[in-house]
């Protein structure tokens, strides 16, 4: 037997067979470390045995229950206000969300405005196209498109 079993036969030596407290004592012959443990827990076990065990008196809940009734009551401090402002932010959030999921959707139309004094050189539009000054009515769709979003 190894010092590491004998740790783990002392530490339920109450509960051990008689086969495995010979085990424990052979090996603790040998070993000067877990003989002193043993020793330690023999006595221990001689001095537990000497007190009879002592049942829990028949008054001990109603004792109990005397001093639970003599502490003062604490008051209870409720955080349900909080309930109701955490759902006021959730629907409100909610609102926000849809609001601006509903304003996303709606197809929307841009008039480019027209050069008051001339055209800007170095604008893209007038390098790109520069004799059409006029103003073009552009969807939201088409202007996606025509930046590369694949619009379905």
């Amino acid at each position: 037997m190894k010092c590491r079993q004998s740790e783990y036969l002392l530490m339920r030596y109450d509960a051990l067979t008689e086969s495995e407290k010979e085990q424990l004592a052979a090996h603790a012959e040998s070993c000067v470390a877990c003989a002193q443990a043993l020793e330690l827990i023999q006595v221990e076990q001689t001095w537990v045995n000497k007190f009879p065990e002592q049942p829990e008196p028949a008054h001990a809940a109603a004792l109990t229950h005397k001093i639970m009734q003599a502490l003062p009551k604490q008051k209870s401090f409720s955080f349900g206000f909080l309930n109701l402002t955490r759902i006021a932010y959730a629907a409100g959030s909610l609102a926000l969300f849809f609001w601006l999921g509903s304003e996303l959707l709606i197809e929307k139309t841009f008039n480019k405005p027209t050069p008051i004094v001339g055209p800007v050189l170095n604008s893209s539009r007038y390098i790109s196209d520069p004799q059409q000054p006029e103003t073009k009515p552009v969807t939201l769709t088409e202007r996606l498109k025509s930046k590369g979003y694949d619009i379905q």
